[in-house]
Order: C-alpha cells, then sequence, then structure tokens
C-alpha cells in the first residue's frame, strides 16, 4: 500500500471518525491518477494494487469510502464486495470498470455499492461520488459501531434475560410474560430492571426501539 505525499497543509490529520478513502486497482497508472484527482481537492486516497492488500490493511477502524476496480488478477472487485458485505458492510463502495454492464452494476447496487462508474468517466462526477460516498462511509461506520455496542451489551444477558426482552420486543407486557413464564409480575420486573441496568438503556421502550433499528440479536 502506497500513499500521496501530504501535499503543502491540504491535508489535515485523520480523527478516528473521517473517513478514509481507498483506491483498489491493479494498474498503476490509474492509481497515481486518481489519487492526485483527490488531492486536487484535499482528499489524500490510500492505494492498494490488489484486493488482497486491501484487505490486510483495513480491519473496520475508521469509516472507509472504497474506489474498486472490477477486474483484477487473484480476487475481483465483485468478489472483494462479497466479502466485505459479510465483514465489513459499512465500507461505502465505488465501483469502476471499463468492462461493466447493466446486468453487473445492478447486482453491485443491490449489495450496496454506491455507484458503478464506467472507465474512462469524467473526473468532476468522480470526485462529486467520492464526496457522497465520504459521507455514507461516515453515517454507515457509525451507526455500525452503535450497533455493535449495543450488540456487546446483548450479549451480557443471562439466558432468561434474553427471553424476557424478546417478549418485551414482542409488545407483551410484565402480567403476560409472567404468566407465560410461570413466574411472578414482580420477578419480571426485576429482570426488567437488570435488562436495562446491563445495556445502560434509557428506558427498556428505548432499548426495544434500538433493538428493532438496529435488528440486534436477542436470542438465546
Amino acid at each position: 500500500m502506497s500513499t500521496r505525499p501530504d501535499g503543502a497543509g491540504s491535508v489535515r490529520a485523520h480523527r478516528e471518525t473521517d473517513a478514509h478513502v481507498y483506491v483498489v486497482d491493479d494498474d498503476p497508472e490509474l492509481l497515481e491518477s486518481v489519487s492526485w484527482l483527490l488531492d486536487s481537492i484535499g482528499i489524500r486516497a490510500i492505494t492498494c494494487d490488489s484486493a488482497d492488500e486491501f484487505l490486510d490493511r483495513y480491519r473496520g477502524q475508521h469509516p472507509a469510502c472504497l474506489i474498486l476496480d472490477v477486474r483484477m488478477p487473484r480476487m475481483s472487485g465483485t468478489r472483494l464486495q462479497e466479502i466485505l458485505v459479510e465483514e465489513l458492510p459499512h465500507v461505502a463502495v465505488i465501483f469502476v470498470s471499463a468492462h461493466g454492464d447493466i446486468k453487473m452494476s445492478v447486482r453491485v447496487m443491490q449489495r450496496g455499492a454506491i455507484d458503478f462508474l464506467e472507465k474512462p468517466y469524467e473526473p468532476q462526477h468522480l470526485l462529486d461520488v467520492v464526496q457522497a460516498g465520504i459521507v455514507t462511509a461516515r453515517d454507515r461506520w457509525l451507526a455500525h459501531r452503535e450497533r455493535a455496542g449495543l450488540q456487546a451489551k446483548l450479549d451480557t444477558l443471562t439466558p432468561r434475560e434474553r427471553e424476557i426482552l424478546c417478549l418485551v420486543v414482542e409488545g407483551l407486557p410484565s402480567q403476560n410474560i409472567a404468566r407465560r413464564l410461570g413466574m411472578s409480575v414482580k420477578t419480571v420486573d426485576v429482570h426488567r430492571a437488570r435488562i436495562k441496568s446491563k445495556t445502560d438503556a434509557d428506558s427498556i421502550n428505548t432499548l426495544v426501539r434500538d433493538v428493532l433499528r438496529f435488528g440486534a440479536s436477542i436470542e438465546s
């Protein structure tokens, strides 16, 4: 992996929530030209000459916007996208290709790519798409981090607490939960209080909202 040298004060230090822009292509001339283009508006590009190099370097530690070629040796861009969907779904992917077709573009967009550009593309169009991708990458990463934090808290619940939370998510009040599980309402309320405490939730209602919003797992 290589990076362009910093311009004269044009590139500021990254904060944790700043999106890093990666360019993955096996064509060194394209890597250089895209890097220079992005640098012209103050965006530092991190270049990788293969999908494997990108995976070696990026572990989800910050938001990422990825400019990705479709056809590359060893691992194609579409295969890398499949891996990202499974392991790092928050990455914002922009495909570029000289060999694209409608079927391919539809497929990668359905998997979450934010755009598909055919080579040669208009430089300003690429810049516009990348700037939109940076915003998308940051929003996805922040949501991913919040989801992961919620899941880590849910994982601390006991099997009984998970069972009760599942019933709460279904909309059952304490009386119905007590009847279904053969316990007193007071015992159910004690479990609800522990669930709220363990998850640092403002209320059980807000916890239910977040579970549904993020699709978090609460099954035992």
